[in-house]
């Protein structure tokens, strides 16, 4: 089970140094900051990118670079940046491609507003895979309900449930294509046990719980428990 873990645009140059040394021993998936990127060098965790770029222009980040740093994965379409118009559809596409002519495996962020409907979850997955034409087989694509992104809430175990399970057989039955999916939206040290039960479902994106080290540390024990 994958444990991704999102720094966004949080800790200092002291504070990523520490942090760095504390998870060597880790087989996680860690998306720091762009500027911090190179200090992931020792250890058994896993590079991941929150960005690259789609356009090659004075302050971008470019996918040879994150190849050069032994970066595997790669946020695309988080909704933080679809929401102020960075990510959009045409600029997702370009990313996607852009990472799988480079052996990088894009994660695709999908969300929506309003639970009780999936419309808005088939539109994002079809503008993808209706428009790459090939490795779509290699996209993983991650859950993330809009309204738990950034904050403490959580949303129904029931419910996440079904969407993992929603998505699953939608990639299924229209692209032919059997994908587990990932989850993201509040997951922490007290929800993850539920959670990694849950059919279809690949891993878990950690936003601000992957700030607290202990927090980390013991999601990973619970993910990795042999039953």
């Amino acid at each position: 089970m994958l444990i991704i873990l999102n720094h966004k645009m949080n800790l200092n140059i002291k504070e990523i140094k520490e942090y760095e040394k504390s998870l060597r021993n880790y087989n996680i998936v860690i998306m720091p900051q762009t500027l911090y990127m190179s200090l992931f060098t020792e250890g058994e965790y896993i590079l991941g990118s929150q960005c690259i770029s789609e356009y090659t222009a004075t302050g971008g980040v470019s996918v040879e670079a994150l190849v050069h740093l032994g970066v595997k994965y790669v946020l695309v379409g988080h909704y933080e940046r679809r929401s102020i118009k960075r990510d959009t559809n045409e600029v997702i596409i370009k990313k996607i491609v852009e990472c799988l002519k480079n052996n990088i495996i894009p994660i695709l962020c999908i969300g929506d507003e309003d639970v009780k409907e999936n419309e808005s979850l088939k539109q994002q997955i079809n503008i993808v895979f209706n428009n790459v034409k090939e490795g779509l087989d290699k996209i993983i694509i991650a859950y993330e309900p809009i309204q738990n992104i950034g904050t403490d809430s959580f949303l129904n175990f029931k419910i996440i449930e079904e969407k993992i399970f929603f998505i699953h057989q939608y990639v299924k039955e229209k692209f032919f294509l059997t994908k587990d999916i990932l989850y993201g939206g509040s997951v922490n040290s007290k929800n993850i046990k539920n959670l990694k039960n849950i059919n279809h479902l690949k891993g878990v994106i950690l936003g601000s719980a992957s700030l607290n080290i202990k927090e980390v540390i013991d999601i990973y024990n619970e993910v990795t428990l042999k039953k």
